[in-house]
């Protein structure tokens, strides 16, 4: 079956892997109408080495970082199918056809890489394991995605999907984005299991400042998709907090008929009058929200 396909690598210092994951990726490529586009933002022979290789390359613009290029790699992209991996060797071109299979064949929307099916011993830090566990975890709780790696750097999908899409982060987030966009728009996810190996070279990432901005995003894309769940939850925390904060003034009360804790007073008062407005906020975005939902359906269907 074939189908034009655009294989999408951002790449920031890669010029030992990336002639190897060109390579491989034009090996298994090679019965399909494809191209492969690398959004570089290098400072070493990476894009003179993707050129050699024959692949279409372009400089990143802006000082974003891989969800910059990916979405710039999406729109300079020609194919109907968009695939998108690391040129550092972390992935393997060996697996694209089981991502691009299942959208081939219209059985999924998207299609995500599971990196945790087949990881190589010393590939991912403890830390990166647990914080990825984490965002996943969050991930589909927040946007019922249903997927065991939400932070996976393999993701295939049809290029029409970006029509619908939203996608503003400009980091490593981007990855949770576009499948929290897909689980909002009610798109079929498909995960296949993949493999994932140590890096070749040295690895950029920090895995502090990739997990907060991967939560701040998701924090985000909840306020747009589920306003109520996001602040309901702040309300009913604050709300829990000021219980708590107020049992020791019930207690001295009850026991002694006096009122010295004023502070806790107080401090209970403000989270009980926080958190119902963070409450009240929820239901009337949630609203607003329901509101343009259904004005946008309308637009779709009449236009």
């Amino acid at each position: 079956m074939r189908a034009s396909i655009s294989v999408i690598m951002p790449t920031m210092n890669e010029e030992e892997a990336i002639v190897g994951v060109i390579t491989r990726c034009k090996e298994v490529l090679k019965n399909l109408d494809y191209e492969i586009v690398v959004v570089d933002k290098s400072v070493d022979k990476t894009p003179e080495l993707a050129r050699n290789a024959g692949v279409n390359v372009v400089r990143q613009t802006g000082s974003g970082g891989v969800g910059q290029a990916l979405t710039q790699g999406f729109s300079l992209a020609k194919g109907k199918i968009l695939l998108f991996l690391d040129g550092d060797g972390t992935y393997e071109p060996e697996d694209i056809p089981r991502l691009l299979e299942p959208v081939l064949k219209e059985e999924a929307d998207l299609v995500n890489g599971n990196r945790f099916a087949n990881m190589e011993r010393g590939a991912m830090t403890t830390t990166n394991y647990l914080g990825n566990r984490l965002l996943t975890w969050v991930g589909n709780l927040l946007f019922n995605t249903g997927v065991k790696d939400s932070q996976s750097g393999m993701k295939a999908f049809r290029k029409e999907l970006l029509d619908k899409m939203i996608l503003w982060e400009s980091g490593f987030a981007i990855c949770s984005e576009i499948l929290a966009e897909a689980g909002k728009l009610g798109l079929r996810i498909v995960e296949v299991p993949i493999t994932y190996k140590k890096r070749v070279g040295k690895t950029k990432l920090s895995p502090a400042r990739a997990g907060g901005s991967i939560i701040l995003a998701s924090m985000k894309l909840l306020r747009e998709h589920n306003p109520l769940l996001l602040f309901g939850s702040i309300g009913a925390v604050l709300i829990l907090i000021g219980f708590v904060s107020v049992i020791p003034v019930i207690v001295e009360y009850v026991e002694y008929r006096t009122f010295t804790l004023v502070g806790r007073a107080l401090l209970a008062a403000l989270c009980w009058i926080s958190g119902i407005l963070s409450v009240f906020t929820g239901f009337i975005l949630n609203a607003i929200n329901y509101s343009l939902r259904r004005m946008e359906e309308r637009i779709r269907r009449f236009a």
